[in-house]
């Protein structure tokens, strides 16, 4: 009798040592690289007020679904998409009931500041030797978005032309932001906000509202696998809160798809499901 009560006592201890341990890690999230500014400021805030820590793992989202689908770690999911989000609830990775929306994005072409090429629109960026970058079209949203526009806008010969003139690929949307702040390329298909991030290196050109197919939805979401989804249920509503929401519109987030509509100039499709292939290639 004694061994067995010596038996429970331990196996209580072990128990809740485990639950102290999971509740002191820090949460750990992983977010598309298109939310890195907002989201930097965020967790700083979050953790001043709340005194929990959090752990930021950025990159292209396609890249990240599949770290979390390998790994089954993980607290939470940042995309900047609807159909990325689905995509992952579909592979049973998201907590039922825990997704939340939180700020909009629209495409737009990003140039060197001063716009030295003088690039008015998409048709330009099929000009010769203009060098051009697009996120993977396979790893991150901004470059299906591009995609997607390119191959619904211009003819075939200004697509083939275009694609000449691509000179990389990035893997997630800072590492082609810095492509283009760097001058290895004189424009990108990008974001509307990427100028208001970096005003000294970068302008930004709009699209006409017909070469628009959609934008993007951010959304955040607690993974299935979460050890601590008491603390991942605090840093979610705190992302999606008044003081959260106003970090992301001083990064120029449109805070509703309204707002975004009225920038663009026209409604569009908010997030959706990926587009049938595209016949997109890098060579």
């Amino acid at each position: 009798m004694k061994r067995i009560r010596r038996i429970s006592l331990l196996t209580l201890i072990a128990v809740f040592s485990s639950i102290f341990c999971y509740a002191n890690e820090p949460l750990m999230v992983f977010c598309g690289a298109a939310f890195k500014q907002p989201m930097e400021e965020v967790t700083k805030v979050f953790t001043e007020k709340t005194k929990i820590k959090v752990t930021v793992t950025y990159g292209g989202v396609g890249t990240l679904l599949s770290q979390i689908i390998l790994t089954k770690q993980g607290d939470l999911f940042v995309v900047p998409s609807e159909y990325i989000m689905q995509q992952a609830k579909a592979k049973g990775v998201i907590l039922p009931g825990s997704i939340e929306s939180l700020a909009y994005v629209a495409p737009a072409i990003n140039v060197q500041r001063g716009n030295p090429k003088n690039v008015k629109g998409l048709e330009d960026l099929a000009r010769p030797s203009l060098r051009v970058a697009i996120a993977n079209p396979e790893l991150v949203f901004t470059g299906m978005l591009a995609v997607e526009i390119i191959q619904r806008s211009l003819s075939t010969d200004r697509i083939t032309q275009l694609k000449k003139n691509i000179v990389t690929y990035p893997e997630d949307f800072n590492k082609l932001a810095t492509t283009l702040i760097l001058g290895n390329v004189d424009a990108i298909m990008g974001l509307h906000n990427l100028g208001q991030w970096h005003p000294q290196k970068v302008e930004t050109i709009k699209l006409r509202a017909n070469e628009v197919q959609r934008i993007g939805a951010g959304q955040v979401g607690i993974l299935a696998n979460s050890k601590n989804i008491s603390d991942a249920e605090k840093f979610r509503n705190f992302i999606i809160s008044s003081d959260g929401q106003k970090i992301f519109t001083r990064y120029n987030y449109f805070p509703t798809p309204q707002d975004a509509f009225t920038w663009i100039g026209a409604k569009k499709p908010v997030g959706g499901e990926r587009p049938a292939q595209l016949d997109w290639g890098k060579n």
